[in-house]
């Protein structure tokens, strides 16, 4: 829960930089900063190395950084109510979906815990009329984000017995992909400075929430594990505005 708290305000602030700044620079920084949180994950988390580990979690930091950048792009269209629902519930449903077929064994009440708040998500978030000129654009940025999100999730949970070394890859694998599609599409990987005070907050708390991640992950499912971790952290803090 100290996990979804701490990664949806990352997520908050990220949306709200994103306005101020590219998606692509807001990505790159927040993962940066985020690196602040080592010695937190030094006191927490497991000291061995790992080198298929460092592997996947560098692919999860990656495929994650992408899927900030999507995020980061669709929230700045001013579509809350269509990228929020969508992109939690694609982020959730992958994990929980793999981790189900990888044999985790659930509770009966887990499952309908799981499936009920999956179903109040869309209910809570759901889509309005604001934007409708972007909003074919929000959906595909909105369900890529989720994918994105969602493999971040499986990949960081192989990798969570790295500990540190999965932490470091995972922001490295996150600050490469965000670096080459500032590139790729011609924006610069420079924050502007109106969005340095709010990215510096966002990464803090960012770096933390996938530190307190990786350190639940040893102790649960990862299919309950990622469904507890999406559904508090896309739907609440997001519904607060980002207008500047």
């Amino acid at each position: 829960m100290a996990s979804a708290v701490t990664l949806g305000v990352a997520d908050f602030t990220g949306g709200f930089a994103g306005r101020r700044s590219s998606a692509a620079s807001v990505a790159i920084a927040v993962e940066s900063v985020g690196l602040v949180a080592v010695p937190l994950a030094i006191v927490l988390l497991p000291h061995g190395w790992d080198l298929t580990a460092a592997a996947q979690a560098f692919a999860g930091g990656a495929v994650g950084g992408l899927g900030l950048v999507a995020f980061y792009r669709a929230m700045s269209l001013n579509l809350i109510g269509v990228v929020a629902p969508i992109t939690g519930f694609v982020a959730a449903a992958l994990p929980v979906t793999v981790g189900l077929i990888g044999g985790d064994h659930l509770q009966v009440w887990q499952v309908a815990g799981i499936a009920v708040g999956l179903g109040a998500l869309v209910l809570i978030n759901g889509p309005t009329r604001d934007g409708v000129g972007n909003a074919r654009l929000g959906v595909t940025l909105a369900l890529l984000a989720g994918v994105a999100f969602g493999l971040f999730f499986i990949l960081f949970h192989a990798a969570s017995h790295a500990g540190v070394t999965a932490f470091v890859s995972g922001r490295f694998g996150s600050m490469v992909a965000a670096l080459v599609t500032a590139f790729l599409t011609g924006t610069s990987p420079v924050i502007r400075r109106s969005a340095v005070r709010i990215i510096a907050i966002g990464g803090v708390f960012d770096g933390t929430g996938v530190v307190l991640y990786l350190y639940a992950t040893h102790r649960l499912a990862v299919s309950v594990r990622a469904a507890d971790l999406v559904l508090p952290c896309v739907h609440r803090p997001l519904r607060t505005p980002l207008h500047p």
